[in-house]
């Protein structure tokens, strides 16, 4: 009888080993104005900073698991708009001036938030060296949302500008890379 309980035992601890090993990511406290690795799925990870405008609009880099080379920029905009009809911004393009350049970027979503609306931006893919790299030149990042023939932000955008910190940007974007890469072998352990 004490066979079969060890041998069930081992069984039951070796169904579960592969789910412990995904718990030992542990989401870093969020720091105003520090790069933290907050937000770990099964599929990505994220590294973020708080806004210094808006400070719940987070600046993200998403890394997705088997592609941990490349980091997703994302960003939300907080706004209370002018227009009552928010929905033609979903899936718009929309110019920016971004790190001093011109950059366009789409609103992936909108939707009610608290007394406002939010918007999550996608702004590109990025090798994580060359974001690095950015990073380590640029302190705040800046972006301002512009007005195009196509449509006019300022009319949607209450504030149309935000900055983010660079501090321990690097850092966070080495260990966002190791989880990932982490991730990719815990999917192929399963």
């Amino acid at each position: 009888m004490t066979l079969i309980r060890l041998l069930s035992f081992i069984f039951v601890l070796g169904l579960t080993v592969p789910s412990l090993s995904f718990a030992e990511f542990v989401e870093e406290e969020r720091v105003d104005d520090k790069w933290v690795v907050d937000t770990i799925t099964e599929n990505s990870v994220h590294a973020s900073v708080n806004g210094q405008v808006i400070h719940g609009d987070r600046f993200r880099v998403r890394l997705v698991k088997g592609h941990c080379d490349k980091g997703n920029l994302l960003t939300s905009v907080y706004f209370h708009s002018k227009k009552p009809d928010i929905e033609p911004l979903k899936g718009r393009f929309v110019p920016t001036r971004f790190i001093g350049g011109k950059v366009i970027v789409k609103v992936v979503y909108v939707f009610p938030f608290l007394m406002g609306h939010r918007a999550v931006v996608d702004m590109a893919w990025m090798s994580i060296d060359n974001l690095k790299d950015i990073f380590s030149s640029v302190n705040p990042l800046v972006i301002e949302f512009v007005d195009s023939e196509e449509i006019k932000i300022t009319d949607y955008f209450d504030i149309p500008h935000n900055s983010w910190s660079t501090h321990g940007a690097r850092a966070a974007l080495d260990r966002a890379v190791a989880i990932c890469k982490k991730l990719q072998i815990e999917t192929n352990r399963r």
